[in-house]
């Protein structure tokens, strides 16, 4: 039997792959990138790091990728690990942000309690960002969003940061 929420977050992931696509240029870090699903689409190098924060030590990007991830992480720590993104993103890189929207947090908890998604997934989000605070992230860590954007009927979005 197939598992109904498993199948659905699979069609996200990859309706978030296809919008980052075309932007996956040079050297790629992944992070929050679970096993690698997004290397099949990445030509030069790609590093992906989940929990081993120290994988971004000592190395340079051109393009950083984090999909569905910092809503799991607590406030304080995302900060931090922006900061850090502030040192390996080469001069002219970028950064690709998707993250649920605050509405998104009925409709998302609703569809885990009937088993549409991963209830553990869902269970684990800290935070649900609005596009301020998004805003205030970048302004503290030295970057500007050159693009903002929301997709599936207003319940994610997504952006784009560079260097100021």
């Amino acid at each position: 039997m197939i598992d109904s929420s498993m199948f659905l977050e699979k069609i996200l992931q990859n309706y978030r792959f296809k919008m980052v696509k075309p932007y996956l240029i040079g050297d790629i870090l992944d992070f929050g990138g679970n096993e690698g699903e997004l290397k099949q689409l990445v030509k030069d190098k790609y590093i992906v790091v989940n929990y081993d924060h120290s994988l971004m030590e000592n190395i340079s990007v051109d393009t950083i990728v984090s999909l569905a991830v910092i809503e799991h992480i607590p406030v304080k720590n995302v900060y931090e690990i922006f900061k850090k993104f502030k040192e390996i993103l080469k001069k002219n890189g970028r950064i690709f942000l998707t993250t649920p929207t605050k509405m998104a947090k009925p409709v998302l908890e609703f569809m885990a309690f009937i088993g549409i998604l991963d209830k553990e997934n869902i269970a684990e989000h800290k935070h649900y960002w609005s596009k301020e605070e998004i805003e205030d992230l970048a302004n503290k860590t030295g970057f500007i969003i050159k693009k903002y954007k929301k997709f599936q009927f207003g319940f994610n979005q997504l952006f784009i940061f560079e260097h100021k």
